[in-house]
């Protein structure tokens, strides 16, 4: 009888297993990538290409909206948004667009913040040492984070924060792609 019982559980347990397994072959892995051009703004303190006293100067830039499209790629992988599970950022990169040979020189640190209309701004990315001679930075994305009430707002928006070493010349552009990663679960 024990033998039985030892062999039922057992089977049991496979079977629940089994629909583990099944329930997360289910599982909607998918990027959502977001392109964003904006223009550096204007130092107020210095002319471009001059350097700036004092070691250094903050430049903030103005809030950016990024229109998520949260409802579309719902619908489009047959999920709902209680069935999102996580979203988070697997990437986000700085690209100089124009001027042609515009490089980061002027730039020290940078970090970008993510907010919401009815949540908080938060960091969400970042580099406190930007290497010299780059027109493309890769941040460091914070980890852990689960930005799935971010993701579900029909508006983002970004805050670049930056530390600057010179002036950058007027008319910068920049591209600031990110790379958000959906985890959703249409059994649960």
């Amino acid at each position: 009888m024990k033998k039985l019982m030892i062999l039922s559980a057992i089977a049991l347990t496979s079977v629940f297993t089994g629909c583990t397994k099944v329930k997360h072959l289910a599982d909607i892995n998918v990027d959502i990538p977001y392109n964003q051009e904006v223009n550096i703004p204007q130092y107020a303190g210095g002319y471009s290409g001059m350097p700036i006293p004092g070691g250094g100067a903050q430049l903030p830039f103005p809030a950016i909206p990024v229109a998520t499209n949260s409802k579309a790629y719902i619908a489009q992988y047959n999920t709902s948004a209680e069935k999102i599970i996580k979203v988070d950022l697997k990437s986000l990169t700085l690209q100089i667009l124009s001027p042609e040979g515009q490089n980061f020189d002027f730039l020290d640190n940078v970090q970008v913040y993510i907010s919401g209309q009815t949540l908080p701004e938060m960091l969400l990315a970042s580099n406190y040492s930007v290497p010299k001679g780059l027109s493309t930075l890769t941040l460091t994305t914070a980890t852990d984070v689960n930005l799935k009430n971010y993701f579900l707002q029909d508006t983002i928006y970004f805050r670049l924060n930056a530390h600057i070493n010179a002036v950058p010349i007027s008319g910068t552009r920049l591209n600031i792609a990110s790379v958000f990663h959906m985890l959703a679960n249409p059994l649960e």
